[in-house]
């Protein structure tokens, strides 16, 4: 990998992975932004300027699909908006120009390692307890709220800890 393949040092990219970027990379895109805004004092929006970039893509997304209903409902309810979100598929060129690639489950964690092995010591589980994030793809509302809530509790250390080292 060339250093043009590098991650630029004054933007922290962190990158969130799933399956179909519908639901659970989404969601736990949003949550991040929330948080790291909340750490930081600014609006999610203002992210960027303070030099965090988030993103989510999936393994397997047919491109421009929307968030599940589910999904833009229970972010609604944490007051984030996902309506707008459209899905997108993992590149090598996001993985190799992330600061931080953190993958919904084991497996994920493992394609994007077999697919972009220089950069294993950036891709790991978002799950700080080793557990996956169960896929609420077709369950009940309630499912999607659980889905959020265990990526809220894995979210708040990343964000605590990524801030407090300056990512």
């Amino acid at each position: 990998m060339s250093g043009g393949d590098r991650p630029d040092s004054s933007v922290k990219r962190v990158l969130f992975v799933c399956t179909g970027n519908t639901c659970r990379s989404p969601m736990a895109e949003m949550i991040f932004r929330k948080l790291a805004a909340q750490q930081l004092g600014c609006r999610d929006w203002e992210l960027r300027e303070r030099g965090i970039d988030v993103f989510s893509a999936g393994l397997a997304a047919y491109e421009n699909s929307p968030a599940s209903p589910e999904a833009v409902q229970v972010m609604r309810e944490h007051g984030l908006e996902l309506a707008e979100h459209l899905s997108q598929q993992v590149t090598i060129d996001m993985v190799q120009k992330s600061t931080l690639v953190l993958a919904l489950t084991e497996r994920h964690r493992r394609a994007l390692v077999e697919s972009c092995p220089e950069r294993s010591q950036v891709i790991v589980l978002l799950g700080r307890d080793g557990q996956d994030i169960q896929d609420p793809i077709g369950g009940s509302v309630d499912e999607y709220r659980q889905c959020a809530s265990q990526i809220g509790q894995s979210l708040r250390l990343w964000v605590e800890e990524l801030l407090k080292k300056d990512v």
